[in-house]
Order: structure tokens, then C-alpha cells, then sequence
């Protein structure tokens, strides 16, 4: 399966796209694992904070909304950049 990218249509920052299936999947597995840990691993590995579908909604540079998001190329970021996910509007 090819990933696909997202272009926030604020910053142009870019994201790669996941759907809401698969965000609601991965948000429930992390916090399951979030659940295992001790209260002082929590705090120090993620500041104390589960996940949540809401966190893949917006852009994670400008926080703007997904659904201002565009398609996008892969070569729009460049070569070594690390990018977020962003869940896609379909």
C-alpha cells in the first residue's frame, strides 16, 4: 500500500494521511499501552497525556484543521524531514 501525504493548506506543512479507521485503531492501542505503564513512565515518556483522535485533527505545526488539508506529492517535504500524521477528510 502507498502512502499517501497531506499538505496543510495553512502552512504547508506536511503530514501523511491516515483515515479515521485507522486513527481510532491507533489511538486505542497506544492508550492501551499508556495504561501499562507506571504513573512516573507515563509523566516522563509522554508527559503524562493518552492519546486522542483530536490530536490527529490538526496540523501539527499551525494546528489548523485537517479539513483544510490538500494532496499533496511525496517530494513536497524535504528529503530527511520528519512528518506527523494527519487524518484525511474522507
Amino acid at each position: 500500500m502507498k502512502t499517501e501525504f497531506l499538505k496543510c493548506g495553512k502552512c504547508g506543512w506536511v503530514h501523511f494521511s491516515m483515515t479515521r479507521e485507522e486513527v481510532e485503531k491507533s489511538v486505542k492501542e497506544f492508550n492501551h499501552y499508556f495504561d501499562s505503564l507506571s504513573k512516573e513512565d507515563q509523566d516522563a515518556y509522554y508527559n503524562g497525556k493518552k492519546s486522542s483522535v483530536d490530536s490527529y485533527q490538526k496540523c501539527f505545526r499551525c494546528g489548523s484543521s485537517y479539513e483544510e488539508a490538500i494532496p499533496c506529492n511525496e517530494g513536497d517535504a524535504p528529503l530527511g524531514s520528519t512528518i506527523q500524521p494527519l487524518m484525511n477528510k474522507d
